[in-house]
């Protein structure tokens, strides 16, 4: 699991990328054959949670989450952006949950 950088990645990833929905999250996913592993990205808009302590840490509860999860499945490769889109800030279960549930879509 390594985090996704690249500017092109992000394109390609808009570009191409299939979009699965939950009450908080979206996903965007694309699978990759060339890469062996999976890359990711977290993104929590400022337009939603206005203060940098609180989005900060609900992009280290989702980044804790997304790794749990990723462990109990299959290794998958490919490319996936995860987007909070909810206003309120929710607890490590309810993230957790949720990304299960996106993860289990793809």
């Amino acid at each position: 699991m390594l985090k996704l950088k690249k500017k092109d990645s992000f394109d390609r990833l808009f570009k191409s990328g299939k979009k699965f929905n939950s009450k908080s999250f979206s996903l965007i996913a694309l699978n990759d054959k060339k890469k062996d592993n999976f890359f990711y990205a977290v993104i929590v808009s400022k337009k939603n949670i206005p203060l940098a302590v609180n989005r900060n840490k609900i992009k280290r509860l989702m980044r804790a989450a997304i790794k749990e999860v990723f462990s109990k499945f299959d290794s998958a490769v490919g490319l996936s952006l995860f987007i909070y889109n909810s206003k309120k800030t929710l607890s490590y279960s309810l993230i957790e949950e949720e990304i299960y549930f996106l993860l289990q879509k793809l």
